[in-house]
């Protein structure tokens, strides 16, 4: 069985809009009254994608023909992963250890001095 959007030569992520166009264009290009065939393939493929309903009973009586045409995963884009940080370095961490030694300093000057 051929993809809907095979049909309508459509991407599986085809918008509404794309597949009316598609359509509407397909049916000029093949009329009923000159090509019934083409414009009944083409015009089952159309209420298959357009209604949830047939698209439902399409996929109950033929499950595994119609489940990836009719409901396509859509193509994720990974981005790649930033680069990774620099290692921190002591200058780096200066800032927070400033005020650990600071307090371990006032608390080393009161043990010598006495508090003052």
């Amino acid at each position: 069985m051929e993809s809907p959007h095979a049909i309508l030569g459509l991407p599986p992520a085809a918008t509404a809009g794309e597949i009316t166009r598609a359509y509407r264009k397909l049916v000029r290009r093949f009329p009923p009254e000159l090509a019934p065939e083409q414009f009944t393939r083409i015009h089952h493929a159309y209420q298959l994608l357009t209604s949830p309903e047939r698209r439902m009973q399409a996929a109950r009586t033929a499950p595994e023909e119609t489940l990836d045409q009719l409901f396509p995963a859509p193509k994720a884009t990974l981005k790649p992963m930033p680069p990774a940080p620099p290692p921190f370095t002591e200058r780096d961490l200066e800032p927070l250890l400033a005020l650990h030694r600071r307090e371990i300093l006032v608390r080393l000057l009161r043990e010598v001095f006495g508090d003052a």
